[in-house]
C-alpha cells in the first residue's frame, strides 16, 4: 500500500473515531431522559441490549457464512470475554455511575480511558509513550479535574460514589480498548463487534435473572410508555449500534490508543447538550475545564499508520479461500 493510501486509512481511522465519539456523546443525555421515566440501569441496559441483538446476530451470521470463518474454539471464546469489559461490564458501571452523576460529569470522568488505555499499554506491551501524549494528557486531565471538583462542590457525597463507578467503567474500557486490536486483526472489525454484544448481551441476561430471583430488581416500579420506548430505540441505534461499528473501524485503522485519544471530544459535546437539554450548570470552571481539553486535543495529532498487508489467497485467519 502505497503512502497516499496509508493517508486515507488514517484520516477514515479519525474520522470513524471523532464519529463514535459524536454519537456517544449522546448517550448520557438520553439516559438521564429514560431515568425520567423511573427506570432502573439494568433494566434499561437490558431493553436496548435486547433491541441491539438480532442486528448483530444478523451481521456475523452473513459475515461468517460469507467468509466461511473457520476458527479454534478459544479464539471465539477470547473475543467474547474480552467484550464483556467493553460492552457488559464498561456498560453496567456506566449507567450506575450515571443513577448519581450529571451528565456533564459522567463523560468527562468516562473521558478518562484514554490515559488508561496509554498506561496500561506501556505497562503491559511496553508500548512508547510520546513526550506529544504526555503533554496533551496533562492539559485534558487538568481540565476533566477542574469540572470534576466543580461537580463535586454542587451536588455533594453522591458525586464521589457515582464517580467511582464510572471511572471504573472507564478502566474496563481502557482494558477492551487494549485488547481488541488482536481480535480486530484475526476476525474483523464487524464480527468481533458482533461477538462482543452478542457476550454481553447474554451476560446481561443472566444478570437480570439473577437479580430478579433475590429480589433486587423490581420491574413493577416503571412501565414501557410509548415515549421510554422511543428514547429505548434511540439510545439502541444512535448511541449503540452505529458508534460501536465505528469505534471497532477506527481501531483498526489508527489502532486503540490513537482511537481513544480522539474520543477526547466527546465530553465537550455532552456539556453543550447538558446544558441546552437537560438544563445542567455551567459555571467559569466548567468553561475553563472544557478550553484546556480542546487544547489537549489539539495536540494529539495523527500518527502515520503501516498499512495492512493484503491477505493472501490461501485459508487465513479470516477464513477466506
Amino acid at each position: 500500500m502505497n503512502h497516499s493510501s496509508i493517508e486515507v486509512a488514517n484520516k477514515q481511522g479519525f474520522a470513524y473515531a471523532i464519529g463514535a465519539a459524536l454519537l456517544f456523546s449522546c448517550k448520557p443525555i438520553i439516559i438521564k431522559w429514560a431515568y425520567s421515566y423511573g427506570i432502573d440501569a439494568l433494566s434499561l441496559m437490558l431493553l436496548r441490549m435486547i433491541l441491539a441483538l438480532p442486528v448483530y446476530l444478523l451481521i456475523g451470521t452473513i459475515i461468517i457464512r460469507k467468509r466461511n470463518i473457520k476458527l479454534p474454539a478459544k479464539h471465539w471464546l477470547s473475543a467474547a470475554f474480552v467484550g464483556l469489559f467493553g460492552y457488559y461490564l464498561a456498560t453496567l458501571l456506566d449507567l450506575k455511575g450515571l443513577e448519581l452523576a450529571n451528565a456533564q460529569l459522567e463523560r468527562i470522568i468516562l473521558y478518562a480511558y484514554p490515559t488508561l488505555v496509554i498506561v496500561l499499554g506501556a505497562i503491559i506491551f511496553k508500548h512508547k509513550v510520546t513526550k506529544q501524549q504526555i503533554g496533551a494528557l496533562v492539559l485534558c486531565y487538568a481540565g476533566i479535574i477542574c469540572i470534576f471538583l466543580q461537580d463535586l462542590s454542587l451536588q455533594g457525597k453522591q458525586v464521589i460514589e457515582g464517580s467511582l463507578l464510572i471511572l471504573l467503567s472507564a478502566l474496563s474500557y481502557a482494558i477492551y480498548m487494549l485488547f481488541s486490536k488482536k481480535h480486530i486483526d484475526r476476525l474483523g472489525s464487524l464480527l468481533f463487534t458482533c461477538i462482543s454484544m452478542t457476550s454481553a448481551t447474554l451476560a446481561t441476561i443472566i444478570h437480570t435473572s439473577i437479580a430478579l430471583s433475590y429480589g433486587e430488581l423490581n420491574p413493577n416500579e416503571w412501565v414501557l410508555s410509548n415515549e421510554l420506548m422511543a428514547i429505548v430505540l434511540l439510545l439502541t441505534f444512535a448511541a449503540t449500534i452505529v458508534p460501536s461499528f465505528m469505534i471497532s473501524e477506527a481501531v483498526s485503522r489508527i489502532g486503540a490508543a490513537n482511537a481513544a485519544l480522539t474520543g477526547t471530544v466527546g465530553p465537550i459535546m455532552t456539556s453543550i447538550m447538558a446544558v441546552a437539554l437537560l438544563g445542567e450548570i455551567f459555571t467559569l470552571y466548567h468553561g475553563i475545564g472544557m478550553v484546556l481539553v480542546i487544547l489537549g486535543v489539539s495536540r494529539l495529532k495523527p500518527k502515520t499508520i503501516p498499512a495492512q498487508k493484503q491477505p493472501e489467497k490461501k485459508q487465513t485467519a479470516e477464513g477466506s479461500q
